[in-house]
């Protein structure tokens, strides 16, 4: 075999490796999102008619909420706050029988990210944080609330 021959091989082989690869193999941009109380990993499986949008999508992949700073998302995430979490953190997020939102004092370490704050809202946590997926709370819900959380930090 010829070296124009072999290096014409080497290309072709490394083309097909570049094409293979990502389907082999999952992202390295893909987050893993974890229970907060025993980090297994979490069944983000759509709860019954619940649509993944792409904004759900896209925080799978990189962590980064879609809806921070988006002033409509905003006002719905704080009307399901109204609805499903100022029972506990209170109108203002300073927090009652649930920690404050709005302190850098976290009672789960992982809570001062979207991706914690997601997996918490999702699955719950210590106390009487119980998982808002199991209520019907929709993942694209849960991103919108966090979105709206921000706006109250002081």
């Amino acid at each position: 075999m010829t070296i124009r021959a072999l290096k014409t091989q080497a290309v072709a082989l490394a083309a097909a490796l570049l094409l293979v690869a990502p389907l082999a193999t999952p992202s390295l941009a893909d987050v893993e999102f974890k229970h907060a109380l025993d980090d297994s990993v979490l069944d983000l499986a759509p709860i019954k008619g619940e649509e993944i949008t792409d904004a759900v999508k896209s925080f799978y992949k990189d962590g980064v909420n879609p809806y921070s700073g988006n002033a409509e998302a905003i006002a719905a995430g704080k009307t399901l706050y109204e609805d499903n979490c100022q029972a506990c953190h209170l109108e203002d997020g300073r927090g009652g029988m649930g920690p404050s939102l709005i302190d850098d004092i976290y009672v789960n370490a992982r809570a001062n990210t979207d991706v914690g704050m997601f997996e918490i809202i999702h699955s719950g946590a210590s106390g009487a944080m119980r998982s808002f997926s199991e209520r019907g709370l929709k993942q694209d819900e849960m991103l919108k609330i966090i979105a709206y959380i921000h706006t109250l930090k002081k």
